[in-house]
This record gives structure tokens, sequence and C-alpha cells, in this order.
């Protein structure tokens, strides 16, 4: 704090000037002054709370908040890999139904080129042709239809990686069976329920809302606080102007007698220091604080109805996972089978119309199935590894040291795992 006042007078007396203080000035006929004072002080005071009921409530909210706000972020991790690991399975079996249809495009012009054949020697009717002709139309349009997919599944991808739009992406790996789940539904269960930061996440949030209820209520409580304090003041006075005959006096400090004309200075300096011991007692706030603490208590019975919800979902989702997971294995030894079957009996249809043994729909029929059998089989590897997927994220990963450290690279080299995809910028012709 600072101040200045310049003060002139002609009074034949003045005392305890604003500003100024204790200033005594005993001017004779005639007499004028001028005086000048500059203050300064600088000063430190400290609280520091003895009894606060509402300090504990609050420090232990903000330690709430920052665990859930670690656990959510936890839980995007886990959504995030899950999101882009179905987005890579996605663009797996988009690859895998391409050359699915490349053969059943193969082998339906071989059919057509049969038929007409037959057809030229006068051994077949020309209904065998247009349906062997309807046949290759289908296929091809099939095949233009993955491959529309195909550059879906790879534009979807390279969204969720975050990549340019000129940046192409493609899968670095077959699409095939990982390793089964190695736990039963019990333990599944077990563990989603136990380590799933979204629980905690929910939990963490309850807490907080219960903390801020108790920190409420505490707004109406005495609190006791210690307050220390200490400064040094300087003042400076000076009379530049002392005419007549004339006397001025501060406070004991000094005086100057001047007769005709003259000046006069004063400096001096102080220093305090002290403490007091408050206590502070709220009387009425306008119901502000129980109203607060009603809020805050609802809102912790909705967090722990969102925290009992996201139980029941997560029992749902690796119930559901798991059935999927077991069903697609099933799926994939059966489409195995399917696929061996459907090849031995597309050469047995194709041998026995061209003896004309057999029609044509036979041959139809035949490679349809075998069709249906290679995707179904594309797609049931999908689903077991995207329910593997789904089951990772829920019960997170059986192995913890399989899982990678937080804070690594995904990059090339970072933390000695392979990258999922790999990326390469198109040329003048794409």
């Amino acid at each position: 704090m600072g101040s200045y006042v310049q003060v002139g007078t002609s009074a034949s007396q003045v005392s305890n000037l604003p500003l100024i203080g204790n200033l005594n000035l005993n001017l004779g006929a005639n007499g004028y002054a001028v005086a000048q004072n500059t203050f300064g002080d600088l000063g430190l005071s400290l609280t520091f709370p003895l009894i606060d009921f509402g300090r504990g409530p609050q420090r232990q909210a903000a330690q709430a908040a920052l665990a859930a706000a670690r656990a959510e972020g936890s839980e995007q991790q886990r959504g995030s890999r899950f999101a882009i690991t179905a987005a890579y399975l996605d663009l797996q079996v988009a690859d895998a139904l391409l050359p699915v249809w490349q053969q059943a495009l193969q082998l339906s012009q071989t059919l057509q080129r049969d038929a007409g054949a037959i057809r030229r020697r006068g051994l077949a009717a020309r209904i065998d042709t247009l349906q062997a002709r309807t046949l290759v139309e289908r296929d091809r349009a099939g095949l233009s239809e993955a491959r529309s997919q195909q550059q879906v599944a790879r534009s979807a991808l390279a969204r969720l990686l975050n990549l340019p739009a000129e940046q192409a992406v493609r899968a670095r790996d077959p699409l095939l069976p990982a390793q089964p789940w190695p736990l039963g539904l019990d333990a599944s269960l077990q563990r989603a329920l136990a380590q799933r930061p979204l629980l905690e996440a929910l939990a963490q949030q309850r807490q907080v809302q219960l903390q801020r209820q108790q920190e409420a209520r505490a707004q109406m409580l005495p609190s006791v606080g210690l307050q220390l304090g200490a400064g040094y003041g300087g003042n400076s006075l000076n009379l530049p102007v002392l005419s007549g005959t004339a006397q001025a006096s501060l406070g004991g400090v000094g005086s100057a007698t001047a007769s005709g004309s003259g000046s006069g200075s004063f400096s001096g300096g102080f220093y305090n220091w002290g403490g007091f011991i408050g206590l502070r007692q709220p009387l009425f706030d306008g119901g502000v604080s129980r109203e607060s603490a009603r809020l805050a208590g609802t809102l912790a019975k909705l967090r722990q109805l969102d925290l009992d919800q996201a139980r029941q979902t997560i029992v749902q989702n690796v119930q559901t996972w798991y059935a999927t997971h077991q069903a697609a294995g099933e799926q994939i030894r059966a489409a195995q089978a399917a696929v061996q079957a459907g090849e031995q009996a597309v050469r047995d249809a194709q041998l026995r119309y061209r003896a004309q043994v057999a029609p044509i729909l036979e041959v139809l029929i035949a490679q349809r199935d075998l069709q249906a059998a290679r995707s179904a089989g594309a797609i049931a590897i999908q689903r077991w590894n995207l329910s593997r997927a789904g089951l990772l994220r829920e019960a997170g990963s059986p192995d913890p040291a399989a899982e990678p450290a937080a804070g690594c690279s995904s990059g090339r080299g970072g933390c000695g795992q392979r990258p999922l995809v790999r990326t390469a910028v198109p040329g003048p012709n794409g």
C-alpha cells in the first residue's frame, strides 16, 4: 500500500491532517506552509484453517474425481482398441470375400463356356446358356459389391487411425482364426466385473457426489482459523514552504521552526506483526447448503443406478460374446467341411453336365452352395476373432503381460509389436 498527499494551509493551527497523521502547524501572522507526505507499507498475511469440516470432503472429492478421470481414460483406450480391431477385421473379411467372388466368377464363366459348347453340338437347350449367363452376371455384380465393401472398410479403418484422406490403408495379415479365448464363462464374468475401468469410473463419480454432499452440509458448521501477519511501513514528510513565524512538529518525531521563509522535513519507519485465532459460525445462507446437499445426494443415487446398469450390461455383453465365440468355432469347422464337399460337388456336377447325364441346374446349385460355404467360412472367422476382441474389451487380457504398456508407441518398433496395418500413399495412377 502507498499514498502521497500535499496540503497547503495558512491557518493558525492544523492538527491530524488526513493521510498525514498527527501534524501540528503553529503559523504566525501571515504565515503559510506546504506539507508533502509520502507513505509506503508492505505486509504479508497468512491464513491457515485449524478446524474446517468442509476441507476433508473437498479434498476427497478431488481425489475421487482424479481417479474417475483416469478410469475413464482407460475405458476409452479399451473402446478405441476394440473399434480399431473391429474395423481391421471388417477389412480382413472384405479382403477374404474378394477372392471368393473371383473364384465364383471363374467357375460360372467355365460353366458358360461348357453350356455354349454343348449347345453348339445341339445337345443342350438355349435355357442352359441363358442360365449360365445369368450366373455370370450375378457373380460379376457380387464381385463389384465386394470391391466396394473393401474400399469402404479401408476408409473406415483410416478414419479411426486419423490418417489423411489421400493415404491408403491395407490389411497386413490374411484373415485367420485367432487363439481361442482361454477363460470359461464364469471366470470371464468374474474378471469383467472385478477389473473393468468403466465400473471404477462410475464408482468414483458416485464417491465424488457423496463427498460434495458432505461438503455442502459442512458449510453451516463452525470453523476455526489462524491468521498471521507482519509488515513494515515508512513515512516521509517534507515542508518545502514554511513562511512567516511558524513551527511544525510531527507526532514527537521532530520539529522545525522558521522566521521569514524556510523548509523542513521528517522521516521514519515502523514494523508490526501479530496473529489471531478466529471462530466462524454461519447462521443462515438462504437454504443453499441444504439444497446443494440434496442435489448431490440425488446425483449420487443416479450414479449408483448407472453403476448397476453398467454391471448388467457387462454381464450381458460377456455372455453374448462368449456364446458367439463358441458358436463361431463350430461354424468355422462346418464351413471348412462344407467347402471341401462343395469343391468336390462342383467338380462332379461339371463332369456330369459335360457328359449330359445331369442338368445344368445341378451345376448351378453346386456352385451356389460352394460360394455360400466360402463366404460363410470367412464370416465365421471374422465372428470368431471379433467375439474374442469383445471378450478382451469386457474382461481385459487374460495374460497381463500380453497387454501393451501404457504410453507405448503404436508406430514402427513401438513396444516390440507388429503394427496392425500398413499404409501406402497412392502414386499418380492411384
